[in-house]
């Protein structure tokens, strides 16, 4: 009988620093100097199908019969393009896994790396790329090229361990941040607008959510295990304010449905623009059918003209300068001054005689919802004009070879991130640099049409 022996367990180290913008005396050149746009290459490179996953290796070994103890996956840049970061996937796990206190072989051992760069690389499509990274050899006593990288010591001295405590500021970067709000706006949010984060805890991890509808505070518990985002039931919650000076208390019955002031946060939010952009306040939810239509290429558009969006401002009596943000929050303020009014049993505030603050018009209730309409289309035209730009550019990539086909989806989410660093990346790559698309040479000599009967040689042969 052959025993087959157990798969090998592999590790993932996440987040690693592999390079960073400067000028440093490496090994074999003196004031190598990479550069911004040098890593945004490299991350393009890997779009190419003949350019491979940079290898990890210990040390920089080079016989043909090394194995790598792993590649590197997810190649980005971070810090505004000065840091290029990646993930170490398949690594043995007897080098990587981390014991109860955080300490592991990898991190003792190999604490450093250097990268094996090359400029003006040429892929057998014959592509050239400007800077690729081919692979990361790990160091134990040598020192790095770039002294500036985080040892991976340190990373793991960092990382939270399994069953510790919840996170603490110190471990929640922008990156978890940015993947809390989005999966909570993407999630329980995502159908009520009315929604927003005010605040981020960290201890205990929770958002503190405003609702516009009764202006009232949510507290929404939020757990992060290996990158996926989880929300609790949210609940009522108030905000208790303590005298320093006054003694320690006992929690109140209820403190559950408290936090306290003094709580560790990792984001604070001043408004709704702020926390939550893209879509303005007040701005109902589209019917499933329009959104899904909207959200294809060539999907519905609903136009409001600048004359209609001027006719708003006066109407408002507001500054010329005044965005679709102010217009809607001065509907906004009129809509509940008329409430207040009426539910007082007075003449609601636009049909009020009393004279107004400077500034301030009174509009009728006809007029309101038409303006409130007018608004909100005029915020699903600027969302179908942004979307339709975003397709138009991927489709001028992918008809120039720049990208390829099945990496449109990636695309369309780096997009969605950051538009103008998108659109920089792209252009930074030269045509036909992912998939050959156009004419890569042609023959200069002319076709001979001739034809071989009418040779002397052909008629002169005989049997």
């Amino acid at each position: 009988m052959v025993e087959i022996p157990d798969a090998p367990i592999l590790a993932t180290i996440p987040r690693v620093e592999l390079g960073s913008v400067g000028t440093w005396d490496i090994s074999n050149i003196a004031g190598w100097h990479p550069t911004a746009d040098d890593f945004a290459s490299a991350v393009a490179a890997l779009d190419c199908p003949a350019v491979r996953r940079p290898v990890l290796k210990l040390g920089h070994s080079d016989g043909p019969g090394d194995p790598a103890i792993g590649v590197i996956d997810n190649l980005a840049v971070t810090d505004e393009g000065q840091t290029l970061v990646g993930d170490f996937v398949g690594v043995p796990s007897w080098l990587a896994a981390a014991d109860d206190e955080g300490r592991s072989v990898i991190a003792s051992a190999y604490p450093d790396r250097s990268g094996e760069w090359e400029h003006n690389y040429v892929c057998q499509l014959g592509h050239t790329h400007p800077f690729v990274l081919h692979a990361m050899a790990l160091l134990g006593v040598v020192r790095p090229g770039i002294g500036t990288l985080e040892s991976l010591y340190d990373l793991y001295a960092k990382a939270p361990q399994p069953e510790e405590k919840p996170m603490t500021s110190a471990v929640m970067t922008s990156v978890t941040i940015d993947q809390v709000r989005s999966a909570y706006y993407n999630g329980p949010a995502a159908a009520n607008y009315a929604l927003w984060i005010r605040e981020m805890l960290v201890d205990p991890p929770v958002l503190i959510v405003q609702n516009d509808q009764n202006d009232s505070l949510l507290k929404v518990p939020y757990s992060v295990v290996n990158d996926e985002v989880t929300f609790g039931e949210a609940v009522p919650v108030k905000v208790e304010y303590i005298d320093e000076s006054a003694p320690d208390l006992e929690p109140a019955a209820d403190d559950d449905a408290t936090v306290a002031a003094s709580a560790p946060r990792a984001a604070r939010f001043a408004s709704r623009t702020e926390s939550r952009p893209g879509r303005p306040a007040g701005t109902p939810p589209r019917p499933a059918a329009q959104a899904d239509e909207a959200t294809t290429e060539g999907g519905s558009s609903v136009e409001i003209t600048n004359e209609q969006l001027a006719a708003l401002r006066t109407a408002l009596g507001l500054a010329d300068d005044v965005d679709l943000d102010g217009i809607i929050t001065a509907v906004q303020e009129l809509a509940k001054k008329s409430e207040d009014a009426e539910s007082d049993g007075g003449t609601p505030a636009a049909a009020s005689t009393a004279p107004l603050p400077d500034g301030v018009v009174a509009v009728d209730a006809g007029r309101l919802a038409t303006l409130e309409a007018n608004s909100a289309r005029f915020a699903e035209h600027l969302e179908d004009e942004r979307k339709r730009h975003i397709e138009a550019k991927l489709d001028a990539a992918i008809a120039e070879g720049r990208i390829t086909p099945a990496n449109r989806e990636t695309w369309r989410k780096t997009f969605e991130a950051n538009a103008d660093q998108a659109a920089e990346l792209l252009a930074s790559m030269a045509p036909n640099s992912a998939v050959p698309v156009g004419e890569l040479g042609h023959s200069t000599e002319p076709a001979d049409t001739t034809d071989v009967r009418e040779d002397d040689k052909f008629k002169n042969w005989s049997l």
